[in-house]
């Protein structure tokens, strides 16, 4: 009888902690969908992971209501179309590129972006939740650099900003030589305002990404899993695809998957001291760069199985 009371009075005094009344992270998505694959395949992620309360989608990059048009399409036929998306500013679209991914959506009007910019929507959401909301910014960074403009203390406002960006020592494939990662050296000088800004940054450069591709056991996976999600990102890669021996590099997800649970899914970070220069180089700068956490080494059989379970999960749409 008395370790029967006793378990009542610690129910009592012990609060429970489950999923449902845990706060979730607010989130801003930054992407750039549409050409390569990966950018369809986070926002995904984004709208499974339980742990996210997503406010928004702001796109960036070229031809952004191209691309915005994808992105209220996949929300739409996942049952999220209430989600905003934010239009950032149009830039040149580089010489002789076709983004086929653009036909899933070319004609699709069933759910529109919404009337502001995307610098404003990231303003706006930051100063509304100060301290609480993380920008995870997976594109070219005109739209971060232009809220910004807008705002200085931006990164007062943020609680993390987390991008895929950059190139520090090197590649999967050369991993001696560091090279002018498209995120940064796409828009060089808006990635050199942001570096330079003092936000509290985390960034997933190319020494990580390019060690992570999608294996056809993993695509079937998600195939077979037959959800309007599952099939939108199908369909996506089908039209990514430029030959049978193509395959996702899972750049924009690694991003995702830190700002999950951070440092879960690397087993190295650095803190290094980073500026852009004008090539679009990524480099370490002890004197006049800011201070940036790195994340190297992607524990890729362990990220690949969480992110395949949040595309697959028994709830998905």
């Amino acid at each position: 009888m008395k370790r029967f009371v006793i378990c009542i009075v610690l129910a009592l005094t012990v609060p429970a902690r489950s999923a449902s009344t845990q706060e979730r992270m607010k989130i801003i998505l930054d992407t750039d969908p549409g050409t390569d694959i990966d950018d369809a395949w986070a926002l995904a992620f984004v709208i499974q992971h339980a742990g996210f309360e997503p406010l928004g989608v702001t796109i960036t990059d070229a031809d952004t209501p191209a691309r915005a048009r994808i992105a209220c399409k996949l929300l739409h036929q996942t049952g999220r179309g209430n989600l905003p998306v934010a239009v950032g500013r149009q830039t040149p679209t580089p010489p002789g590129r076709i983004d086929h991914q653009f036909s899933w959506a070319e004609d699709f009007t069933a759910v529109r972006p919404v009337p502001i910019s995307a610098a404003d929507f990231i303003v706006e959401q930051v100063k509304r939740y100060p301290g609480q909301v993380t920008l995870i910014a997976v594109g070219p960074l005109q739209n971060v650099a232009d809220a910004l403009r807008k705002e200085p203390r931006l990164g007062e406002y943020c609680k993390r900003v987390v991008l895929m960006s950059g190139c520090i020592y090197g590649t999967a494939t050369e991993p001696s030589k560091s090279k002018p990662e498209w995120n940064v050296v796409a828009s060089t000088a808006d990635a050199q305002l942001v570096y330079a800004a003092g936000l509290p940054l985390t960034i997933v450069p190319l020494d990580a990404t390019t060690r992570v591709q999608l294996q056809e056991t993993e695509r079937d996976r998600v195939r077979r899993h037959r959800s309007p999600l599952t099939t939108a990102l199908e369909v996506l890669y089908r039209l990514w695809l430029s030959g049978p021996s193509s395959r996702m590099t899972l750049h924009d997800q690694l991003a995702v998957a830190e700002t999950a649970s951070p440092g879960t899914f690397f087993t190295k970070k650095e803190n290094l001291r980073l500026r852009v220069d004008d090539q679009g180089y990524t480099q370490i700068d002890p004197q006049r760069g800011k201070p940036v956490t790195v994340c190297f080494e992607p524990k890729r059989d362990a990220f690949m199985e969480f992110y395949i379970g949040q595309l697959t999960a028994s709830g998905s749409r």
